[in-house]
């Protein structure tokens, strides 16, 4: 497949959720939900218009950020990666598509007064998703100031950086699957914590890990 029909298919993914809630805005009542706690039950209502921020801060948010960050890449690495830092964008944007239409789809069901728990284990399931491409993709990441797992010895040392990103790697897959299949069988609550205390496993596995191996490196 060309970088061309890449490029459409993120645009098409990016312009979904927009598409989907102009489709359902005009039968959505002024005041809709806006937050819930962790048991899905609504703590803030607002104007419909804020839902626009979703889709705005989802899809539209990542889709400038990735297109335009090779340019302000000072390295030029991002630039490097070719093929492998499209496939990372498609896939952003595939995860980024289903939170903010299944957030929508489950923001008109409580507005409808649908007392049914569907779709926010669905936003939960694409977080996992998010987390196995990126687990994915995270060893060819080559050494930039903006994607990746940046502290201060994967930066200073390229080998340091690739050490961190293989084992980087298998921690995102091992929490992506962990939290897809929690989201599946466990409550939204269970999950929430599960997501919380894989996301803080890996940033501190990744910050110690990275030190040492600097440290082995370096001495």
């Amino acid at each position: 497949m060309t970088s061309r029909r890449f490029e459409i298919m993120i645009i098409i993914l990016t312009i979904l959720p927009f598409i989907y809630l102009a489709f359902i805005y005009a039968g959505l009542p002024d005041q809709v939900p806006m937050h819930f706690d962790l048991e899905g039950n609504v703590n803030r209502y607002g104007h419909k218009s804020e839902l626009w921020i979703l889709p705005a801060a989802t899809t539209g948010l990542i889709y400038f950020l990735l297109k335009y960050l090779p340019a302000i890449d000072p390295k030029k690495q991002i630039e490097k990666m070719g093929s492998v830092w499209i496939k990372l964008r498609l896939g952003f944007a595939a995860a980024m598509c289903i939170i903010a239409v299944f957030g929508i789809y489950y923001i008109d069901l409580k507005a409808a007064g649908d007392t049914i728990s569907i779709g926010i284990q669905w936003i939960y399931a694409a977080v996992g998703l998010l987390f196995l491409i990126l687990g994915n993709y995270l060893p060819s990441i080559k050494s930039n100031y903006f994607v990746g797992i940046r502290t201060p010895w994967t930066l200073e040392n390229d080998q340091v950086w690739r050490a961190t990103h293989q084992l980087g790697g298998y921690l995102f897959m091992a929490a992506g699957a962990l939290i897809i299949i929690s989201a599946l069988t466990l409550t939204d609550q269970w999950t929430f914590y599960i997501l919380l205390g894989t996301t803080i496993v890996i940033t501190l596995t990744s910050f110690i890990y990275s030190y040492t191996e600097f440290k082995k490196i370096t001495s």
